[in-house]
């Protein structure tokens, strides 16, 4: 075990447990240690809102990998054995991001390369505000994106001063719950097994892509179950779709009148036997004559 901060070759293991004690060294002067049973409480809470069995592991991963088997008492206290390691050094490939499309339509473009990863079931991204901005996959399952979106939003924000901080993978009984930084936001994801490379080169594609974006300025997504949502090709089309031109006013001396007429109010034709009704009253007769 590591008797001091990491410096990119030690390995750190350590136990937090249920009575908060930590057995071993976390490498971060016990900041890490303390960042797990809230952490675990959290993901525990979001596997429930998805149902998805319970937490067994999460990993985390930054510029060192966090992996940390979970065990639960009968009482609902975690037990957390950690390991801590240099993480894989990983080439950030360089995007050049093309277009100017709005930040609405790009989420949705982003949401629809990570679906394509093989395992995604669904992804959203949700905003520093717990607003749920753009979702893809199955509806039914991500009808509490925002509460997770929430839940993920703090354990991302519980990990940002730690050498693990940017990547969170939460592993239940029955599928993963993956979430990223992008900035403030974060991207959330259900998976099944997926390919972490291919994963992790996905999310660093739709970083670069949304760096320039603004997403706090997205507006809310609509309810996700609502019976006429539609696909994340669907909504694209409809983002980047414009509005058919208004045609210019028809000018000159032969267009004169040409116009939409407004409706004229009634007028007393003095030296007639009959008044005009106004629009919507009834014909009176002349008393006249």
């Amino acid at each position: 075990m590591s008797a001091g901060p990491m410096d990119g070759h030690d390995r750190c293991e350590f136990v937090v447990r249920p009575d908060g004690i930590v057995v071993g060294d976390d490498g971060s002067a016990g900041a890490l240690a303390a960042a797990l049973p809230y952490t675990g409480r959290l993901a525990r809470r979001a596997g429930e809102l998805v149902e998805i069995g319970d937490l067994r592991a999460l990993e985390a991963l930054g510029t060192c990998r966090l992996t940390v088997g979970v065990t639960w008492t009968p009482a609902g206290e975690g037990t957390y054995r950690a390991v801590l390691a240099p993480a894989e050094a990983r080439t950030v490939p360089t995007f050049m991001v093309i277009g100017g499309a709005d930040a609405t339509a790009t989420v949705v473009h982003c949401l629809g390369r990570v679906q394509a990863v093989g395992g995604v079931r669904w992804a959203g991204v949700v905003t520093a505000g717990s607003r749920v901005v753009a979702t893809a996959g199955d509806g039914a399952a991500r009808r509490h994106l925002d509460e997770v979106g929430n839940r993920m939003l703090a354990i991302l924000r519980s990990l940002e001063d730690q050498p693990v901080a940017g990547f969170v993978r939460l592993r239940f009984e029955e599928a993963y719950v993956v979430g990223a930084s992008l900035g403030r936001h974060a991207l959330v994801a259900c998976t099944d097994a997926t390919d972490e490379h291919a994963l992790l080169a996905t999310i660093d594609e739709v970083r670069a892509i949304l760096a320039d974006h603004d997403l706090s300025s997205v507006p809310t997504q609509d309810d996700p179950t609502a019976a006429h949502s539609t696909s994340v090709d669907e909504t694209a089309d409809e983002v980047l779709v414009e509005a058919a031109p208004t045609p210019p006013p028809l000018v000159g001396a032969r267009f004169a009148g040409a116009g939409a007429r407004q409706p004229r109010g009634g007028r007393r034709r003095f030296g007639r036997g009959a008044l005009s009704p106004s629009p919507g009253e009834t014909p009176r007769t002349s008393t006249h004559g």
